[in-house]
């Protein structure tokens, strides 16, 4: 008896002691976020963002080293932070670069959506909302607030200045959700009172090229709210054409099938005649249960934020458009 009274008052002295210490780590963390944030970023000058480039640095590490109880202690701070509106997207960085157990995912997708995009850069905000998504996380709320925002123009220094404009955006976005996904968020935008949401909407639908898509674009039929340029791409995407197809194609069905599986992988042997005997194999043998494998595989071109990822889905979606083409798929919704 005495020997279970001993070991149950050193488990309740054991546990005392590791709250105590939790909550004195949380304590020195909410004291170093009280001293290096508060901030709105476009408001200091170049050598006030070094300085506080350097603290944040510090209390990151101060987060870091503090291992599970400081992520613990992060997302406290972020729930119930109210004003400071960069703090809650950097925590959101950091949750996402030191939490791989998806025990923060909802803290970073709230920090996104409460967070105020003139305090980010547009392409960081992006790159933050496709970690989640790569983890199965539905970030349509983070998405739409992109949608949205008055000015999301970015210029990406490591890919050539490439510039990611609303619709470059938009493609990593939507583009990395499921295909069923966009059509459900996006076609009720095509009605927004706000022309740029409106085009970016009917651009990306025009894309996705699903049953639902194309029957949301066919019902725009005028279309006198749109932009020449997406009246222009809509009815590119809703217009059959003949697309050549060569036969017997290099590959088969099944050896296409496990190539879409395998992206954003490559062969490493691809040249022009190469790229042109995969394109012909596409139309020669997949049929209209494969359009879906087709779409997964354009997905997982989105790999983060370059213009390596919207050109790789872009071509996807030339590729998508052709096989459709081909197969003269949803006949109803296009135009011949």
């Amino acid at each position: 008896m005495r020997t279970d009274i001993l070991l149950v008052l050193c488990f309740v002295f054991l546990s005392f002691a590791v709250t105590c210490f939790g909550q004195n780590q949380c304590s020195a963390i909410n004291q170093s976020k009280e001293h290096t944030y508060g901030f709105h970023p476009p408001a200091l000058s170049k050598a006030e963002r070094d300085l506080k480039s350097k603290e944040m640095d510090e209390f990151w590490k101060a987060v870091q080293s503090s291992g599970p109880a400081g992520v613990e202690c992060v997302r406290q701070l972020m729930a119930k932070e109210a004003t400071d509106t960069y703090f809650l997207f950097d925590g959101a960085s950091l949750l996402a670069n030191l939490d791989k157990s998806h025990g923060s995912d909802r803290a970073i997708l709230d920090g996104l959506e409460r967070a105020e995009m003139k305090d980010v850069t547009p392409d960081g905000y992006v790159a933050l909302c496709l970690q989640l998504s790569k983890r199965n996380v539905d970030i349509e709320s983070a998405a739409r607030k992109y949608l949205y925002a008055p000015d999301v123009t970015a210029y990406l220094p490591r890919h050539g200045g490439y510039k990611l404009d609303r619709p470059q955006g938009a493609i990593l976005l939507y583009g990395s959700l499921e295909p069923s996904l966009v059509d459900h968020y996006l076609i009720p935008e095509l009605s927004s009172p706000n022309s740029e949401v409106r085009n970016t909407a009917a651009f990306i639908l025009s894309m996705n090229m699903t049953e639902a898509s194309f029957r949301a674009l066919s019902s725009l039929t005028a279309m006198p709210t749109f932009s020449k340029e997406t009246r222009e791409g809509v009815a590119f995407v809703r217009s059959k054409r003949s697309i050549p197809v060569t036969k017997p194609a290099k590959y088969t069905r099944q050896q296409m099938l496990e190539k879409l599986e395998r992206l954003p992988e490559i062969d490493p042997n691809m040249d022009e005649t190469e790229d042109k005997a995969l394109d012909n194999s596409i139309y020669a043998t997949l049929t209209t249960s494969d359009l879906d494998a087709l779409r997964e595989g354009r997905r997982k071109m989105i790999q983060g934020v370059s213009n390596e990822s919207v050109e790789g889905y872009e071509e996807m979606s030339r590729v998508l458009l052709n096989l459709i083409n081909v197969l003269d798929a949803y006949s109803e919704y296009r135009t011949h």
